[in-house]
């Protein structure tokens, strides 16, 4: 490379003396009759003082020649100085490589500029670093925060802390672990996506298999179709299941510095206070009763007095947090279930011990260590 470099140098000193040899030539050529002439003029009293004129003003001209010859040079596209000014099209640097967070360079979309990802299935693991929030932590990786939150089973945007390591997907998809009689059509036909991205995505020569673990790309998380749970015969008449009708799941997301989300539609009837450590929220309706948060269905309890509950579920979420469902009309969870934030997990009804003006209702808690806290304070 050195090399290269000196043979530029002498290849351009050559021809920048060629050019100067040539303008010296040709200043010669117009000013060595005036220069180099030593006759003597017939007329001194007035050809003499004519040609003085004239050489100074000869000389005056060819040095503005000069001047004017050697104007800035630039280097043409074939790697030579000319006298031609050259405006760069910044378009020649275009690349069609990307470097990803690793250093390594991959192609890019043409449609979209990002990386082309799609035969990527590592997941990488990112420490939380101090101010990081998981947006940006997303972002900088080129996908979205739920797919960061999908793939970490997270139920708050606002749960990481400096030092956690967290799980970022390679696109934006769900997980899923392939169960006895699946093909890869019949989970491309479940995620609503084409059986050949979800091929290519995970590198796949033959068929899935019971137990492994692929990734969906573009998919989301697929909430449970709702379950009908019957009922036992119990003493209390107040315990009784509705007719189970489709309820769609929530959208929101949690407020900023929240973990949760508002469980269901409805007014509070009755709020967090001594002797009632929970939130009471009515609507005649029956609407659709949500996870608070993404978590394992604990506790499933349908058909029962469940010491006043009725039906209702409880949901651990990590981290000493639980969240307790009461009075449902009817379950759409069972035991073992893992839910994500917004899915739903049954219908408002007023089984159990439920009188008075509260009448359909949620009994709302969360729990902290086992300690019931005023669940305003979370959502």
């Amino acid at each position: 490379m050195f090399a290269n470099s000196l043979g530029l140098q002498n290849a351009l000193g050559s021809k920048f003396s060629a050019k100067v040899e040539e303008k010296t030539a040709q200043i010669k050529s117009v000013l060595s009759p005036y220069l180099h002439g030593k006759r003597k003029e017939a007329n001194e009293s007035h050809t003499v003082v004519s040609n003085k004129l004239f050489k100074r003003y000869t000389f005056a001209v060819a040095v503005l020649f000069l001047i004017g010859s050697f104007t800035p040079l630039s280097l043409s596209a074939e790697g030579y100085y000319n006298n031609t000014a050259t405006n760069v099209d910044a378009s020649m640097f275009a690349t069609s490589l990307l470097a990803d967070n690793d250093g390594y360079l991959t192609k890019i979309n043409p449609q979209t500029n990002d990386g082309d990802r799609s035969n990527m299935n590592d997941m990488y693991v990112h420490t939380v670093k101090p101010g990081e929030t998981l947006s940006t932590i997303a972002n900088g990786y080129g996908v979205k925060t739920n797919t960061v939150m999908w793939a970490n089973n997270l139920s708050n945007a606002n749960s990481i802390k400096a030092g956690q390591e967290i799980a970022v997907p390679p696109v934006d998809g769900v997980a899923h672990k392939v169960a006895k009689g699946e093909n890869l059509e019949k989970i491309a036909q479940k995620y609503s996506v084409e059986a050949e991205s979800i091929r290519k995505q995970n590198k796949l020569l033959a068929s899935v298999v019971e137990g492994e673990n692929i990734f969906i790309p573009g998919a989301k998380p697929i909430v449970p179709e709702p379950r009908v749970v019957q009922s036992r015969s119990v003493s209390s008449s107040r315990v009784a299941v509705g007719t189970p009708v489709a309820l769609a799941g929530s959208t929101d997301a949690p407020t900023v510095g929240k973990i949760f989300i508002r469980p269901t539609r409805g007014i509070i009837t009755q709020g967090y206070k001594r002797g009632h450590y929970a939130l009471d929220i009515a609507d005649a309706s029956k609407p659709p009763v949500w996870a608070a948060g993404s978590g394992s269905v604990i506790k499933a309890s349908s058909g029962t007095w469940g010491g006043g509950y009725g039906n209702h579920v409880i949901i651990d979420h990590g981290n000493g947090m639980q969240t307790l469902y009461a009075h449902l009309d009817y379950l759409d969870v069972s035991v073992g279930d893992n839910v994500s934030q917004g899915a739903v997990i049954g219908r408002m009804g007023r089984t159990g011990r439920v009188y008075g003006r509260t009448g359909i209702h949620l009994h709302f808690e969360v729990r902290k260590n086992g300690v019931k806290q005023n669940p305003a304070a979370y959502y």
